[in-house]
């Protein structure tokens, strides 16, 4: 049936540190362990028993019950609130047992801090987390996988934001597409007449821009090739990474932009609307 959880065979962890017998049942596929402190002069942590036993097939959405060796809280109580009998079960022992697992939990949780700033190992609930530190956002479309491996990354490219190799990786690693930069080009300036010179269909008006804020992004696909998700990540990347002030210009496979002073028609500077109008040609 579609959905169920699977059964599988369930590991020994018999005889291990608790650390260790977590990793290895998460390894073998299982949401992890349910541990249960019992006294025991063995040295603490070590797993004493697991259920379900070694070889036995078990859900692997199903945890396995561990039980692990420690010393209860209640050692340090006065006399009178200790058991009759050597290993009693007492209400205020199994009372103490509750207190030891929250303090532990926040203890290995502590232990293990360091592991929240490992692209590798953190959790996938903290991902978006930790790429706020680098000013990154994910979209949901994106992989477990993909997120990791920008953030392995997002360290070095920091450093160097805002420059034409950090551009280029960053829209390596969010698109898989190896584009080229050249600085100081624009494709376009002033009023340019389309092919038709069609006035609102083919003419673009674009400002004067200064040559030493632009670049253009060569993008080795043509438009019809890329799809309309990888298009606006494209953008996304590009607007985030790049330096305020300037402007780019995306330049597919197949499509030349005119770099050219002459050739254009410059509203004031070489033409006149209602006047007379300069044409020039290009071969």
């Amino acid at each position: 049936m579609e959905g169920r959880a699977r059964n599988l065979p369930v590991p020994d962890v018999v005889g291990l540190p608790l650390p260790i017998a977590e990793k290895v049942l998460k390894n073998a596929g299982f949401a992890g362990a349910r541990v249960v402190y019992e006294e025991s002069y063995e040295p603490k942590d070590r797993v004493l028993d697991q259920t379900p036993a070694r070889g036995s097939l078990l859900e692997e959405d199903r945890p396995v019950e561990v039980r692990v060796a420690r010393n209860s809280l209640i050692r340090y109580l006065p006399s009178v609130y200790q058991p009759r009998e050597p290993g009693e079960t007492t209400f205020l022992r199994d009372f103490l047992w509750i207190i030891q697992h929250l303090h532990d939990g926040v203890s290995r949780r502590l232990d293990s801090m360091h592991e929240l700033f490992n692209p590798y190992a953190t959790p996938p609930e903290t991902l978006s987390w930790l790429a706020s530190w680098f000013a990154i956002s994910f979209d949901e479309s994106m992989s477990e996988e993909r997120r990791r491996r920008i953030l392995k990354e997002a360290a070095v490219l920091y450093r160097m934001r805002g420059t034409k190799s950090a551009i280029i990786r960053m829209v390596k690693l969010f698109t898989d597409i190896d584009v080229e930069i050249e600085e100081n080009r624009w494709p376009y300036r002033g009023l340019r007449i389309g092919v038709t010179s069609a006035i609102g269909m083919d003419t673009m008006v674009l400002p004067e821009v200064s040559m030493s804020h632009t670049f253009v992004v060569k993008v080795p696909i043509s438009y019809e090739e890329i799809d309309e998700s990888s298009l606006v990540r494209l953008h996304h990347v590009i607007e985030t990474e790049k330096p305020a002030n300037t402007n780019y210009f995306l330049q597919f496979a197949g499509k030349q932009g005119v770099t050219e002073d002459t050739g254009l028609m410059r509203v004031g500077v070489s033409s006149g609307i209602g006047l007379k109008t300069q044409e020039n040609a290009h071969g």
